[in-house]
């Protein structure tokens, strides 16, 4: 079980981000309308080593219906010592983690609003 915890009335999970042996530790919103993996900001790519000029750009459709473009790269994270590839965004905005993200590690998520807490289990 990977417990989160919620930051105001936004469910959230600390998720260790690899890209080229840069780590980083953000605090992600759990984001069920979101089909990604994760999206962090520039800030944080550039903590990681993300050379946002050198990124793919994809345009993506955020929850107002408007495309936005974003870059494109291809990292790892880690849960529970089970370390995956993932999809990483980057774009101005809250740090995001996905259903795609879910769905790679094979977990589910709980988010349990009437007690205030969250977390991700093993499916």
């Amino acid at each position: 079980m990977i417990p989160g915890s919620f930051l105001g009335n936004l469910p959230t999970l600390r998720v260790p981000v690899e890209f080229n042996g840069a780590v980083s530790n953000p605090d992600f919103i759990i984001d069920t309308g979101f089909s990604g993996c994760l999206k962090v900001d520039s800030a944080t790519a550039k903590e990681l080593g993300i050379e946002e000029d050198k990124l793919d750009v994809v345009h993506v459709r955020n929850a107002n219906g408007q495309k936005v473009p974003a870059g494109l790269a291809h990292g790892f994270a880690e849960l529970e010592s089970k370390k995956r590839a993932v999809e990483i965004l980057v774009a101005d905005g809250p740090y995001l983690l996905g259903i795609n993200f879910i769905a790679t590690f094979n977990y589910k998520a709980i988010i349990d609003c009437k007690n205030w807490e969250c977390r991700l289990e093993s499916a």
